[in-house]
């Protein structure tokens, strides 16, 4: 049984998270404010908008957490370290033909190796002429279960690969920032 002040915190909720809707505003996330600048990747080559408050993962951290032989170039975590943003350089050109296959096989390889895991949705967005393939889905880890996001997209030069992590019970709290901020990955022209 819902009682009436759980429908008011509910209702203001959703009020906040209509008002501040969107990556330039900022975004209700847990009922917290997230606002989100510019971060230049890749020696400046790329441009993504992150929340404020998160911040290159430490290496020794790094390790631990990504533990296979192959690590993301760069990761962004929030301060606690349950959401993270990794951004890897495929060094590869591509166009959005080869990124839409290489997700396809990545999503293969993913399900294979795990078959426990469970796979939602896959899509296709252009934005700002940056082609995004990207499929989400269930994993399971040591202590909890996550939500994660993969993408390619293609940024006309170069195909980035880059993940987005949570945890799975925060997932409906945080999909909708992760998608804006995958939206925002584009080649960077130096302020044009």
């Amino acid at each position: 049984m819902e009682y009436y002040d759980e429908q008011i915190v509910k209702a203001l909720h959703i009020q906040r998270r209509d008002t501040f809707g969107s990556i330039d505003e900022g975004l209700y996330i847990n009922n917290e404010l997230i606002h989100f600048n510019k971060t230049l990747l890749f020696n400046g080559r790329v441009s993504v908008m992150l929340p404020e408050n998160f911040v290159p993962m430490l290496p020794e951290i790094a390790e631990i957490k990504y533990f296979s032989g192959k690590r993301p170039d760069e990761i962004y975590t929030s301060l606690d370290m349950s959401v993270n943003f990794t951004f890897t350089d495929l060094g590869i050109s591509g166009n959005d033909e080869d990124t839409r296959l290489a997700v396809g096989l990545i999503k293969q390889i993913i399900r294979n190796a795990n078959p426990g895991y469970e796979f939602f949705e896959e899509n296709e967005d252009v934005e700002k002429e940056v082609i995004i393939n990207r499929f989400d889905f269930q994993s399971y880890g040591i202590d909890d279960e996550a939500y994660n996001i993969m993408y390619l997209a293609c940024t006309g030069k170069t195909i980035l690969q880059g993940t987005f992590s949570c945890l799975y019970k925060d997932r409906k709290e945080w999909k909708r920032a992760a998608l804006e901020v995958i939206k925002t990955v584009s080649q960077y022209h130096g302020g044009r």
